[in-house]
């Protein structure tokens, strides 16, 4: 059973937190018109809470901003062999944020952050030959960071955040019957068992919590050149949950010839007493993993052309490098602990924009984002189907009153074409996935 059914928890929970097709940056409307290049000078609307922390001593008064991103991606596998064309199943997540934030003296900031780096998710329809590796996950993430800023001088400023993380994970897979071991060295296929015959459904569920920092600095070289940076630490998150298995009827009936017990086997009834009952290895149960979520940090600058147009650019770095192994281990003692390799590699995103003041009361921006791709040729899977990836970037704020501000942005996302599999058994890539999406952004801040 160890190569069918339980690839659902080896595959699922570093696919889904290990790599940057799922992490969501775009959590200030007002920076993701900016293209994210905001280390340096962070936008007036609070969210340098997760920004730049530092950038909280350069605000003054209180701001309170809730803002929310619609994602919505399309795209598809094409494979080698056939040709054939499968969409993936069309669905929008919408990621909110909240930031407070409040001056307390002419050199302490401090202010609350509630925001969703991760929280996306794919679906497939369950005809596709990939719903044995995943047809159906989702991650959502909630993050709360309260964090304090505090002014050296005027020209250098430090910030320190806490990061409560609670995580949870869910992925929903199909059993391919033709590679059940039924005996040892001897598969259902072997015994003329079709490839891509369903025999069960299998649902994983886990959460998990943990705390992390997030550190900012920010240093003004001279009227023109702001220089930033902040960095996140990485935390490994103990995940808990169930994994559910249910049975599928298939209707099929092995021969009196077959090597497993020498008379007729009606499959499903063989199936029913010895794999789904209590005691069975895909009997539900406890599962428990630790996953790394990585550290993070940014780096970049802001240079301001007039006292109307400033442009920025930062560089990026998720140090996924740090996940490689996977070990799930599971409450029923049928089934023994699993161990995945990913070797994913560090992702590197680099990031420009701009801001232009066209009126009082009109702020016109733009940016363009480049994403590397963390996981390597062999985890490209439907459960991930991860690239490299640009973006494109257009804004607008608008003052609507003395102390209200509005903000509304769109995002074109293009990911490189990237082959990849369908199954976890095969060594090779066999197809080619594309992936696109577009991001709306909305949000209010309130200044006083």
């Amino acid at each position: 059973m160890r190569g069918t059914a339980l690839v659902l928890a080896a595959g699922l929970l570093p696919a889904v937190l290990g790599a940057q097709g799922f992490g969501v940056y775009e959590l200030s409307t007002c920076t993701m018109g900016r293209g994210g290049a905001v280390a340096a000078s962070p936008c007036a609307d609070g969210s340098a809470v997760f920004f730049n922390p530092a950038g909280l001593s350069a605000l003054s008064g209180t701001h309170i901003s809730v803002g929310l991103t619609t994602i919505t991606p399309s795209g598809g596998f094409t494979d080698d062999i056939f040709q054939q064309h499968t969409d993936m199943t069309s669905q929008t997540f919408v990621i909110p944020n909240v930031f407070i934030t409040r001056r307390m003296s002419d050199k302490i900031g401090v202010g609350i952050g509630l925001f969703v780096p991760y929280g996306l998710g794919t679906k497939w329809p369950t005809t596709f030959a990939g719903r044995f590796a995943g047809y159906d996950t989702e991650v959502k993430t909630f993050y709360i960071q309260p964090t304090v800023s505090y002014q050296v001088t005027p020209r250098l400023s430090f910030g320190l955040g806490i990061d409560y993380i609670h995580a949870s994970v869910a992925l929903h897979q199909r059993l391919d019957l033709s590679t059940f071991a039924a005996a040892p060295g001897i598969t259902l296929g072997q015994l003329g068992i079709p490839a891509g015959t369903d025999f069960g459904n299998a649902d994983l569920s886990a959460s998990g919590n943990g705390i992390a920092f997030n550190g900012g600095i920010t240093f003004k070289v001279n009227d023109q050149l702001t220089l930033g940076g902040h960095f996140m630490t990485k935390k490994t998150i103990h995940f808990s949950g169930n994994a559910n298995f249910q049975q599928l009827p298939t209707g099929l009936v092995l021969p009196a010839s077959n090597p497993i017990t020498g008379t007729v086997l009606p499959i499903d009834q063989f199936l029913t007493n010895t794999v789904f009952n209590t005691g069975g290895p895909l009997a539900n149960g406890p599962a428990t993993t630790d996953v790394v979520l990585p550290d993070q940090g940014t780096i970049g600058l802001d240079y301001k052309f007039t006292d109307k147009w400033h442009v920025s650019a930062d560089y990026q770095q998720v140090v996924w490098g740090w996940f490689q192994t996977l070990q799930v281990n599971f409450q029923n003692p049928a089934t023994p602990p699993l161990v995945s390799n990913e070797y994913y590699r560090d992702s590197n995103g680099f990031r420009v924009g701009t801001e232009y003041q066209y009126s009082p009361r009109f702020t016109l921006r733009g940016g363009y984002v480049y994403n590397s791709a963390a996981a390597p040729d062999e985890t490209v899977t439907p459960r991930l189907p991860e690239g490299s990836r640009n973006s494109f970037i257009v804004g607008v704020g608008v003052q609507l009153t003395s102390a209200l501000h509005g903000d509304a942005t769109y995002m074109y996302l293009q990911q490189n074409d990237r082959r990849g599999r369908v199954s976890e058994s095969s060594t090779v890539n066999t197809g080619l996935y594309t992936f696109k999406a577009s991001l709306f952004g909305a949000g209010l801040s309130y200044s006083f």
